[in-house]
């Protein structure tokens, strides 16, 4: 019996935690996130709405991402300096993007 009121507060949790990154409700490292589709200037990091954005200062670095769908599946994408739309090539919607330590990649979509 505890086991199934486990499993179900699980799944209760899951889909709340779904429902929010859908509503593009969380918060990025603690600082506020820019609304939908609007990216700020001087944002680094994951942009709500599949965006991401590489500051490199200056370096031309390209960085492997770990990307999170909707679903809670892993993608990596690879990204040079700039602003980068990183839907592309996944299924389900992006709800968070971050760096995985990966450097000197060559950018695109690698793929779960």
């Amino acid at each position: 019996m505890r086991t199934k009121k486990r499993s179900a507060a699980r799944l209760v949790t899951g889909i709340l935690v779904g429902l929010l990154a859908l509503s593009g409700l969380l918060v990025n490292g603690g600082t506020a996130v820019a609304a939908p589709g609007q990216a700020r200037d001087d944002q680094c990091g994951y942009i709500p709405m599949g965006q991401y954005r590489h500051c490199d200062n200056g370096s031309g670095s390209t960085v492997m991402l770990d990307v999170q769908d909707v679903f809670f599946g892993i993608h990596h994408y690879c990204v040079g300096p700039g602003l980068h739309n990183i839907q592309p090539g996944i299924r389900w919607r992006v709800v968070y993007a971050w760096w995985n330590g990966g450097v000197g990649c060559a950018p695109g979509f690698y793929g779960p």
